[in-house]
């Protein structure tokens, strides 16, 4: 918690209810230590609420006596109603701390808690611990459960199961739910009693309303849609159980005036009568009434439902055919509109045309509609409790899980989920089989499991109802072992037409109906495409991140110019796809790549590839870093209209969010896009040169350890087109750290980026002599825990200098005979280095490349020789004239000098500088002499 409040992400360590929590009391502005109880406050002690579950708590007293618990009752707004508890050192410690009746539990007052999570989130809350904000409630573990009006799905209260840390029983939630449950059948018996003696007292009555002569509009003549919306307002109103009016609109302007009159005896309020009255506005009797305010949405577990003010909708099958229904079965039942019921002994009054003093009644309050409407609310919670909870994540054991956790104690009491294997690794279902991988079983607590624990292998007999299930694609009801009052539904997971698995429903107290298999059905059918979703994912997953790692270097190569090391660190979550390279060029020289493209999937993995292998091409032409970043940016671009072509919208899909645009489908303003970061250090003179497209900068780490961001000219992301990319250029003295990241190592704070970077110079700041491997731990240990929501690559690279006893240059005139001048001073400086035996071909290919210089390049002309891991030749000279070779005939005199270089040389070529070209060749060593320059180049034993 104190994590959370001083905003470092916990993620992973909170449950998702608990954290749904936290962020709203933060909202709030609540801080937790000064969350306390209020003053007790009068409320209804004797309300239809505590009516129903006074009984029900007293019956439960034993229960709590021997669990060391108590048990709490709350009403709607989280202010505690009843307490009850048999043990005596918690009854001290509550007192203690204030739980007194008629305190509030309101998040607003003490922070999150059960009683206040449970009305909330309409849902079984469990709190303990630390879990609470406020101090007052530490101390304890509860489990809370919403109590809710059977009729119309509103939140009576909430049931609360308390104990003391450490000694929780595993049986408070199921204690708390069954309480609730009990609760809310009372509230159903008592709906249903009212109702009864509403309806015998209806068919007492020795009159109608009588009508008037008017203009008004008689029911016959109203539409199906007028009927079937009086009629849903009208069991809004009996359940509500009380005087009431509310005005209903009506087609063709007109406007209805509904009120429920609470038929009252010796005994209290015994029913409700729905009347209604068309046009004319409110009548006389009804002037008494509260209206009740216009029908406003509020939010339900059934989404958005109910009116302000009302006791919410009636149930999704109707509350005509199912006022027909239990008519017909037991006759005295609902009155329809306008008509006495046949049992009654006075005839049917005429219909005619006129506005009615009093009212027609519309409805008669009968249980049966109630109990209907219950199970069927009662089936459409869990539905909707399944669709909010299950796939969740990309996760296939985990979408069973949360299959189980959706439908135990709520539909079953045991709930077992078994897949096929192919399907946990991602691959096709298999035929359907009875050998089934257990990978989830969640049961309430006391009821006996099932023999195969999570992990196990399941084989189902042939004659099992598992077996039938799969074989047959339906779902089979059959007898539960155990008892005859067991039953059990096997549900197939499927998807497609493929059976993945087996879901298994197991009750022990009432039998499952046919109205179960139904819901049992869909409740499978919804899984079976979550996981279907989740195997596709797994597989596709895997198969980008073995691409990408393949199109990963697998090692780095080997050079003398920097030494480097990197860490790549998988996200957590969907991602981006990052890349790196270290690419040895001419002169000694190594460039350093940090990439990542946007977008997921193996589109992404494979622009990733295609990316990375432009770089490598382009580098082997020694192209500088902004030109190198102009060529990558119309290689996007061509893949967007590539993938806009074959996809047309979807073109987004390769590599970022790109909007379509009038002429090549650009990339948005709200796009991420494809980022590098392009550097090359240079050895000879210890300058880096670096151009960014969109990329985060480097940090470099001075000799001294000094840290700092550079402040590049970072161009836009790649395939955004824009201003060109420019080359900042910068000294990087020997044992500097150069440290290049994507931005997954700073975004995992995103409410302040700056965060991110404090915490990175921080990190960075630590001793100067660190290695690269040690300088890549202290990078990534900026992410907290170690876990990121994107792909990171850190690579960092502590630079060397290239020894000047290793370099031997010479400024030429343009003049033939400075080619006999170079091959001896050449000769001199091998034969000082050890290298006699390179002699010869050293002085042919000076002589060839100073040649061409003089001959067809411009002053000035300068000549250089570098001892690296090889020997490299290099002619600097102030023309863009690019040699060639050419293949020469026999009678040529001339046109064999490139050649002769091209095969005395390991590699030669051209590269370009701003003021002119350097023809450059590399002629390898001996096995000796490679190792010794692959040290570092002050421990080689040559002269400085």
């Amino acid at each position: 918690m104190e994590c959370f409040f001083d905003r470092e992400p916990v993620e992973g360590r909170v449950r998702p209810a608990i954290l749904r929590s936290w962020r709203r009391c933060r909202a709030a502005g609540l801080a937790p230590g000064t969350l306390d109880f209020g003053d007790p406050v009068e409320l209804d002690w004797d309300g239809p609420l505590v009516r129903a579950a006074r009984p029900v708590v007293e019956r439960v007293l034993p229960v709590l006596a021997d669990a060391d618990a108590a048990l709490l009752l709350g009403d709607e707004k989280a202010r505690l109603l009843l307490l009850r508890t048999g043990d005596r050192a918690l009854s001290r410690e509550l007192d203690a701390r204030h739980h007194w009746p008629g305190v509030s539990y309101a998040e607003e007052f003490v922070g999150t808690n059960a009683f206040a999570g449970a009305l909330r989130e309409r849902l079984p809350f469990p709190a303990s611990g630390f879990d609470h904000l406020s101090a007052c409630l530490q101390p304890f573990a509860a489990t809370g459960v919403p109590v809710l009006d059977p009729l119309t799905g509103q939140v009576r209260g909430a049931v609360a199961v308390v104990c003391l840390i450490g000694r929780e029983h595993p049986a408070m939630g199921m204690l708390a739910q069954r309480v609730a449950d009990a609760i809310e059948r009372r509230l159903l018996e008592h709906s249903s009693e009212r109702e009864r003696d509403l309806l015998q007292a209806f068919l007492r009555t020795e009159a109608m309303p009588r009508p008037l002569p008017g203009g008004g509009l008689p029911p016959g003549e109203l539409t199906p849609g007028d009927r079937v919306l009086l009629e849903d307002r009208a069991v809004e109103l009996i359940a509500r159980g009380q005087r009431a009016a509310v005005q209903v609109p009506l087609s063709g302007g007109r406007v209805a005036v509904l009120r429920s009159v609470p038929r009252i005896e010796s005994a209290g309020v015994v029913g409700v009568l729905a009347q209604v009255r068309i046009e004319g506005g409110p009548w006389e009797p009804m002037a008494d009434l509260p209206f009740l305010a216009p029908p406003a949405p509020i939010e339900g577990p059934m989404g958005t439902m109910g009116t302000v003010g009302s006791v919410g909708p009636v149930s999704e099958i109707g509350a005509a055919e199912a006022a027909k229904t239990v008519a017909a079965a037991t006759k005295p039942g609902v009155a329809e509109t306008g008509r006495r019921p046949e049992a009654a002994p006075v005839p049917e009054m005429p219909v005619q045309h006129g506005s009615y003093e009093d009212p027609w009644l519309l409805l008669a309050g009968e249980p049966g509609v109630g109990r209907l409407a219950a199970s069927a609310r009662r089936r459409l919670r869990i539905l909707f409790e399944a669709a909010m909870g299950i796939g969740q994540t990309l996760d296939v054991v985990r979408t069973a899980e949360e299959l189980a956790e959706a439908t135990v104690s709520r539909f079953a009491d045991l709930v077992t989920v078994d897949l096929a294997e192919s399907v946990l690794r991602g691959q096709e279902a298999d035929a359907p089989s009875a050998d089934l991988r257990r990978v989830a079983i969640r049961g309430a607590d006391g009821t006996p499991g099932l023999s195969a624990s999570r992990g196990q292998l399941v084989r189902y007999p042939p004659s099992s109802s598992q077996a039938r299930c799969l074989a047959e694609g339906w779902p089979v009801l059959s007898p539960g072992p155990g008892g005859e009052n067991r039953s059990l539904i096997a549900a197939p997971l499927s998807a497609h037409g493929n059976i993945l698995g087996v879901v298994t429903f197991l009750r022990r107290a009432t039998p499952f109906a046919d109205d179960d298999l139904s819901l049992a059905e869909q409740l499978s059918a919804r899984t079976g495409v979550c996981i279907d979703n989740a195997r596709r994912f797994t597989r596709e997953h895997a198969t980008a991140l073995a691409l990408q790692r393949a199109m990963l270097p697998r090692r780095l190569p080997e050079q003398n110019a920097v030494e480097a090391a990197y860490r790549y660190q998988l996200a957590y979550e969907a991602a981006g796809y990052a890349w790196f390279d270290v690419i040895p060029l001419s002169g000694a020289r190594v460039a350093l790549v940090v990439g990542e493209v946007a977008g997921s999937g193996l589109q992404a993995a494979a622009a990733m590839g295609r990316l990375r292998t432009t770089i490598s091409n382009f580098s082997a032409l020694d192209l500088p870093p902004e030109e190198i970043l102009a060529h990558l940016d119309d290689l996007v671009c061509r893949l967007v209209v590539e993938q806009a072509e074959q996809a047309g919208d979807d073109a987004a899909g390769l590599l970022g969010d790109i909007a379509e645009d009038t002429t090549l489908g650009r990339a948005g303003d709200a796009a991420t896009g494809t980022t590098c970061l392009y550097a090359v250090y240079d050895p000879t003179s210890q300058c880096c040169g670096l151009a960014s497209a969109g990329h985060p900068p480097p940090a470099v780490v001075g000799p001294d350890g000094t840290v700092k961001l550079l402040h590049t000219r970072a161009g836009p992301p790649l395939g955004r087109g824009g201003p060109p990319f420019e080359t900042t250029e910068l000294s990087l003295p020997e044992g500097s750290r150069l440290v290049l990241y994507t931005g997954g190592l700073l975004a995992d704070d995103p409410a302040d980026p700056r965060i991110g970077t404090q915490r990175l110079r921080q990190a960075l700041d630590t001793d100067p002599g660190r290695t690269a491997e040690e300088t890549c731990a202290s990078a990534l240990s900026v992410l907290p825990h170690g876990r990121c929501r994107d792909d990171v690559i850190v690579l960092a690279a502590c630079t060397r200098a290239l020894s000047p006893g290793h370099i031997a240059y010479w400024d030429l005139p343009a003049d033939p005979a400075a080619v006999r001048r170079v091959r001896a001073e050449a000769a001199r400086q091998l034969s000082d280095w050890n290298l006699d035996d390179l002699v010869f071909t050293t002085e042919l290919i000076f002589s060839e490349l100073v040649t061409n210089a003089i001959r067809y390049g411009a002053e000035p002309i300068r000549a250089r020789l570098l001892l690296d891991r090889t020997l490299i030749c290099e002619v600097f000279d102030a023309s863009d004239t690019s040699p060639h070779p050419r293949r020469a005939v026999a009678t040529d005199e001339g046109g064999r000098g490139l050649f002769l270089v091209a095969q005395l040389s390991e590699r030669w070529g051209t590269r370009y500088t701003r003021r002119g070209k350097v023809i450059w060749a590399e002629q390898s060593l001996d096995q000796e002499t490679q190792e010794g320059t692959g040290e570092p180049w002050t421990v080689l034993g040559l002269p400085e």
